[in-house]
């Protein structure tokens, strides 16, 4: 039973390869707004390396965000085109659960959306608290939930995973047609022609 698991929703790429819930390799790339060029090789190597090829997955998990409008997008693309060519089971996942899912305890998890805004959410393992969003920073350090957590903000040197963390967070893509991405906010062109 062999996994993929996929992240684009920052400036960090990741991809986690496990079998039989244990991670047999991991890989993550520092881009800029490049996660488009290097992806679907990126993943092609580390298949290759592990003599490997799609049709020995049983499912890919992405992280569906919020995050970078682009970044969110390449992975759901990515992941929603292998799945289909292939006929492998998509899960989605928050990428802010995915990305601070090994850090134990319960979490506040923040990724800067500018402007004193963030994406945010609360969990403590399986348990969802407050569903990722976006929203004023002082208002989540104001919510009554965020007291007795551990705040983590992703940034390129953060990113602890754990896949069986993620696993209990995913949920299965009936129609890979029909995903989208967690976008949490309008995009800024959006915003301006309003």
């Amino acid at each position: 039973m062999k996994k993929l698991y996929i992240d684009t929703s920052t400036d960090v790429m990741y991809i986690v390869l496990a079998d039989k819930n244990e991670i047999i390799d991991s890989a993550k790339y520092l881009g800029k707004r490049d996660h488009a060029t290097f992806l679907v090789d990126r993943i092609d190597q580390m298949l290759s390396k592990h003599h490997l090829k799609l049709d020995d997955l049983s499912e890919i998990i992405v992280g569906e965000g919020p995050g970078s409008y682009t970044g969110i997008r390449v992975a759901a693309t990515v992941s929603k085109t292998l799945c289909y060519a292939r006929n492998i089971p998509l899960f989605a996942v928050s990428s802010l659960i995915f990305l601070t899912s090994g850090y134990k305890g319960k979490i506040s998890a923040f990724h800067d959306a500018r402007r004193g805004y963030v994406f945010a959410c609360i969990y403590e393992g399986n348990q969802v608290y407050m569903k990722s969003q976006y929203i004023l920073l002082e208002n989540v350090i104001k919510h009554t939930l965020y007291k007795d957590t551990m705040p983590v903000y992703i940034h390129e040197d953060q990113g602890k995973i754990d896949i069986e963390i993620i696993d209990q967070h995913k949920y299965d893509i009936k129609d890979v047609h029909m995903f989208e991405p967690n976008y949490a906010r309008i995009t800024e062109a959006e915003s301006n022609a309003s």
